[in-house]
């Protein structure tokens, strides 16, 4: 065994105490095979087929059975009725490559009364800590209870940015959210950080000019420090954070966002040891909330009602198509308040075939087509 001292003697030199030195070195060596049983396996950073990135911060993580991850976030990470949001991509993604995750937090529900993710086939681990429209303030008073209760190994914390639309300054952002990691490192000083950067804001340049400002004091702060994990969800310039392109309002996130924010944090958990390959989550996808229109007939008239989705899916309008079966168009890319929830229209004979989209912002969901006849 390498380190472990020779028993065999030089030439020339007196054999006395030989099997007192052997005794005494045998005693050495299963010392140290015991300590190295008792110790357990160690888990590399990346395998021998797929190295760990340049820059990883822990070639040797914890040997997790399960990775317990709480995600503690505002809207960006509870999501929105009808989203599929990018804790399931993130999710989804450890599975692909065989890695146990246990998500957890006192919330499962995307954000409004009623809400459901956007198919409800959509399965994955639930459990987040995110609450939309909340602070840095607000995660910071509750953080104790979470991680007493959960126990995560990394919190990912997705927060600020409500902080700098309510007016604070750069300085208050990055302190508030040094309050929150001191808070979890108190509760438990091996729990990792996946900090990710405050989103562009293009509403307003001086919220937003306080967003980089304050992501600038974090990158000082925490960007070599072993704790932490940085998400360039905003400066990373492979696939570039285009408010236009990922999101349905300047902010939130559209089906496209929600993959690449994803494709992000899970390339800090990469960095951090914890996913044997590099992700592959980021692609442009369209939004399939599966929006399914109930047809109502009486005699010719015939009522179009979407009122079931309204709570279930955010949306702030409709376009309702209906043509012939035969392809011709009857009542063509009509928009509605969705929470008009229904028209009715007067239509000849004849089989017809509605499609409905949703839209929210910038977002148009895929119809489902539903047929019905008037006799």
């Amino acid at each position: 065994m390498a380190g472990l001292p020779s028993l065999r003697r030089a030439h020339g030199r007196s054999t006395r105490r030989t099997g007192l030195a052997a005794a005494l070195a045998l005693v050495i060596a299963t010392a140290l095979v015991s300590a190295l049983a008792l110790a357990g396996p160690v888990v590399p950073a990346g395998t021998a087929s797929q190295p760990a990135p340049a820059g990883t911060l822990s070639s040797q993580p914890a040997p997790f059975e399960t990775l317990r991850v709480m995600v503690v976030g505002d809207s960006v990470s509870q999501g929105f009725g009808g989203d599929a949001p990018w804790r399931y991509w993130f999710w989804r993604e450890f599975r692909r490559q065989g890695v146990p995750i246990d998500l957890v937090g006192p919330h499962r529900q995307p954000t409004g009364k009623g809400a459901r993710y956007e198919s409800r086939r959509l399965s994955f681990d639930r459990d987040h800590a995110a609450r939309a429209g909340s602070t840095v303030d607000y995660h910071r008073k509750r953080i104790d209870g979470l991680m007493a209760r959960y126990t995560p190994h990394v919190v990912v914390v997705e927060l600020g940015i409500n902080d700098a639309i309510h007016g604070d300054s750069a300085a208050q952002v990055a302190d508030d959210l040094r309050s929150l990691l001191e808070r979890i490192w108190a509760a438990s000083p091996q729990t990792r950080v996946v900090l990710a950067e405050l989103p562009v804001y293009p509403r307003d340049r001086a919220v937003d000019r306080v967003a980089a400002a304050a992501n600038t004091r974090l990158d000082a702060r925490y960007g070599d420090d072993p704790r932490v994990l940085m998400v360039r969800n905003r400066t990373d310039r492979r696939h570039r954070w285009d408010p236009v392109k990922v999101t349905f309002d300047g902010l939130h996130l559209n089906s496209t966002g929600q993959t690449l924010l994803a494709q992000r944090i899970a390339e800090a958990f990469r960095r951090g040891g914890m996913l044997p390959a590099a992700p592959r989550i980021y692609h442009a996808r369209p939004w399939r909330p599966g929006v399914v229109p109930r047809v109502h007939r009486k005699g010719r008239r015939v009522t179009i009602d979407w009122s079931a989705a309204v709570g279930p899916v955010k949306m702030a309008s409709v376009q309702v198509v209906i043509r012939r079966s035969n392809g011709r168009l009857v009542r063509g890319h009509q928009r509605f308040a969705a929470d008009t929830g229904s028209v009715t229209r007067r239509l000849p004979r004849g089989t017809y075939r509605v499609l409905l989209s949703p839209r929210r912002g910038t977002m148009t969901g895929k119809p489902v087509p539903v047929t019905f006849r008037v006799p």
